[in-house]
């Protein structure tokens, strides 16, 4: 049986946590261009939505007026940096805590392939979004090899399975018909970098909670399935997540 976004980091947030901790630059690229996609201004107020251990506000800019990590898991929750301006709403994405009309952009990063149903989240973001804001969505897409490595190898090595529901050719019309206008729609490879591989297979591992292979087993899995590309680091995985940037109507 599927399990939801809250039954799964209920039990893995901390080993997620953990990578993040140890490898806090491994992704640099995936936060970088969801900023990026989302042309953020001065004074302008950024919802996470899910926000996880609140990762992306070290990306944010400085002038933004503040920074809302909406998540579910409370385990996330706690480790959320909170500037004096920020906030931290624990409530479920189909039912966001926020007033309509309160935040100039929200960003899902890497959450949406949690949903079963995503169009109650679509729906959700054009409420709490202004006119005009700016709502991103970055997510593996089907067919893609992300999606043959979470779906395929990181669900065999998890414990818990992992049955992603990723972005697909429906995905657009479906942001569109929940009050959005699509500005950009882009499948972008880029980098996950580190300093060894060794390192590569412990965050992997402990990302995705693969408890059922060593990292060494993972390296192997990452060298079939993944590649490498150039990068900033001594050793750059391929990663790959479609962007989509829509204005709320």
């Amino acid at each position: 049986m599927f399990q939801s976004y809250e039954q799964i980091f209920s039990k893995r947030a901390d080993a997620y946590q953990k990578a993040m901790e140890l490898y806090p630059n491994a992704r640099d690229r995936e936060f970088q261009l969801a900023v990026e996609a989302a042309d953020i201004k001065t004074g302008e107020v950024i919802c996470d939505a899910p926000a996880g251990g609140g990762y992306l506000r070290a990306y944010l800019p400085d002038d933004i007026q503040s920074y809302l990590a909406v998540e579910t898991a409370p385990d996330f929750t706690v480790h959320c940096p909170m500037g004096e301006n920020d906030r931290t709403v624990q409530s479920p994405l189909d039912q966001m805590d926020l007033e309509d009309n309160s935040v100039d952009v929200c960003i899902n990063l890497a959450g949406s392939h949690h949903l079963q149903d995503k169009t109650t989240f679509f729906h959700e973001a054009a409420r709490i979004l202004k006119p005009g804001g700016r709502f991103v969505i970055a997510d593996a897409q089907t067919g893609t090899s992300a999606d043959r490595f979470l779906n395929q190898y990181v669900n065999q090595n998890n414990s818990m399975g992992h049955e992603g529901m990723f972005l697909d050719e429906n995905t657009a019309e479906e942001i569109s018909t929940c009050g959005f206008t699509i500005r950009t729609d882009k499948l972008i490879n880029f980098p996950w970098s580190f300093e060894s591989r060794d390192d590569m297979g412990v965050y992997c591992k402990l990302l995705f909670g693969i408890d059922l292979a060593i990292p060494e087993n993972v390296v192997k899995a990452i060298d079939g399935l993944l590649g490498y590309i150039p990068g900033p680091g001594k050793v750059n995985m391929a990663w790959n997540l479609r962007y989509i940037m829509a204005i709320r109507c």
